[in-house]
């Protein structure tokens, strides 16, 4: 496995609010598989109803706190007649297209067997990739003498005992839930259409690139961000630095904004006092005889505001208190120290600007029309107008949609 990744990886039981997690995941990982039948995401759902279902396997992967693989298991059996012995398979089992081959479905499966061992079942079939799966001890169930359930066999038919001599004397066919076999491509196809709906809880949006939307991943009370708004890279939270809970300031960011990577908002726990001879921070430091001054005596700025709609270049810096207004753009590396205006393009350090986006009726238009805050299937709609490089197609378009919208 990478090193880095294993640093950073969780693997735990699934929990309720990941069912639809795991779904998106496995729909995103198979949609490209060569040998994918486009139902797997469907079925992941699908399985968890079933009574065949063992809830004590279903684990995930985690990585910054966000869930990016997922493992199913189902009871099944092999069966000779009269004679059954109860068996585990799993599948579907998928990794977000932007963290395969970093070692995490192996971990994933490793770990679960294990479980699975410990839980004292027999053994786990599967229907998978005859070139990977051998690498967990799975070999070809007609060595046991297992096959289909239509008696057939073929190396995609694999079989692990979990314990020396599991399978001994176990012969016949395998027999899983009927799920698995009982989708029709129109009901995949149905529950596929609600991956391609724009979902603002959607962690990745770009399963195959490293892109979170941030909201769905915050944790800190004191950080608030819009629908939509996006990061290029995993973790937002690391990326606002001395942020601390005694100072109460807030990062607050707006919506459809793009954050780029290596971006770093800087919050006011990171100011030192300038008041007295010396800025050294006695008082957070062990050992030394200095009271924490009142908040009134630090050099506070209050709360980071980042509007709608702004764009801030990789490896950019926001420093504390700033306010950035809706549609700027911020410069790669530039360090943000002061205010910047609405529709403005500002780069360098200390940041400057360079000129303003639009003329100020055009600017005061998009404004006034808060496109960020329509519903979707609105934003949906007027996409064309607000992609247009025809600016005064723009302008005649936005006035037509606020004569509109005032009318009522």
């Amino acid at each position: 496995m990478d090193v880095a990744m294993a640093d950073k990886m969780i693997l735990r039981l699934e929990r309720p609010s990941d069912h639809a997690v795991v779904e998106k995941i496995i729909h995103e990982a198979f949609r490209r598989a060569p040998r994918a039948g486009g139902d797997e995401a469907c079925l992941a759902h699908r399985l968890r109803a079933v009574a065949a279902f063992v809830p004590e396997l279903g684990f995930v992967a985690e990585v910054a706190g966000n869930v990016v693989a997922g493992i199913i298991y189902t009871r099944g059996a092999v069966v000779d007649g009269a004679r059954r012995w109860e068996v585990l398979t799993f599948g579907p089992v998928g990794v977000l297209p932007a963290y395969q081959h970093r070692g995490i479905g192996a971990a994933l499966i490793r770990h679960s067997l294990d479980i699975a061992r410990a839980m004292g079942f027999r053994a786990v079939l599967i229907f998978g990739h005859e070139g990977y799966y051998p690498r967990f001890g799975f070999e070809e169930a007609a060595k046991f003498g297992i096959t289909t359930d239509k008696g057939e066999s073929f190396p995609a038919l694999m079989a692990l005992p979990l314990y020396p001599g599991a399978l001994e004397g176990v012969r016949g066919r395998f027999i899983c839930d009927p799920v698995y076999t009982s989708l029709d491509k129109a009901e995949a196809a149905a529950f596929n259409a609600g991956f391609r709906i724009p979902n603002p809880d959607v962690v990745f949006p770009l399963p195959a690139f490293l892109v979170t939307y941030v909201k769905p991943t915050l944790r800190n009370k004191n950080i608030v961000v819009g629908d939509f708004t996006y990061f290029s890279d995993a973790d937002f939270e690391r990326h606002v630095t001395h942020h601390y809970d005694f100072y109460g300031d807030r990062l607050v960011i707006g919506k459809f904004c793009q954050i780029a990577a290596g971006v770093e908002f800087i919050m006011n726990g990171a100011n030192h006092r300038m008041n007295a001879a010396t800025t050294f921070p006695f008082y957070i430091l062990e050992g030394w005889k200095q009271d924490a001054p009142p908040l009134s005596q630090l050099p506070l700025k209050g709360d980071t505001v980042v509007g709608n709609d702004v764009w801030i270049g990789q490896n950019a810096t926001i420093l504390p208190g700033v306010h950035i207004g809706d549609g700027a753009i911020i410069g790669a590396n530039a360090v943000v120290g002061g205010d910047v205006a609405a529709y403005s393009i500002v780069v360098g350090n200390p940041a400057r600007v360079i000129r303003k986006r639009f003329d100020d009726e055009l600017a005061a238009l998009l404004e006034a029309f808060k496109w960020w805050d329509l519903p979707v299937d609105e934003i949906q709609r007027l996409i064309p107008l607000l992609s247009d490089s025809d600016l005064e197609k723009t302008r005649a378009g936005l006035k037509n949609e606020l004569k509109k919208k005032r009318a009522g």
